[in-house]
């Protein structure tokens, strides 16, 4: 219990992102690019059938998936743009390095489900 709270203190600056925020960051670097880049990126990933009910967030790859397909290798900076958008929201202290947008959002969950259970 101990190494947990620790771990929590260290990261107290940082601002723990719920889902919401995460579709916001996913919007915002989707933006960079066009507004009606999001719409085709999300029905792709319908016609790909890559977007269960539960959504990006809970299938990223799928999202990273359709991304590819319509934009091929520049896909990867539109993922930045996202990845980038996120650290932005969470603050100074940020996340980890990580690369790729669904290890980010899996960190970014799982410490948010670390918060909530010390809680």
């Amino acid at each position: 219990m101990r190494v947990i709270y620790n771990l929590t203190t260290m990261n107290s600056k940082k601002k723990m992102l719920d889902d919401y925020e995460l579709m916001q960051c996913i919007d915002a670097g989707l933006d960079r690019f066009g507004r009606g880049i999001k719409y085709t990126v999300y029905w792709r990933m319908v016609v790909l059938n890559e977007s269960p009910s539960e959504g990006i967030i809970s299938n990223p790859k799928g999202f990273l998936i359709a991304l590819k397909s319509i934009f091929g290798n520049s896909a990867k900076q539109i993922e930045q743009s996202i990845i980038d958008e996120i650290n932005a929201l969470v603050g100074e202290k940020g996340l980890q390095q990580t690369a790729s947008l669904p290890e980010l959002i899996s960190q970014v969950r799982r410490e948010r489900l670390l918060v909530q259970s010390v809680h």
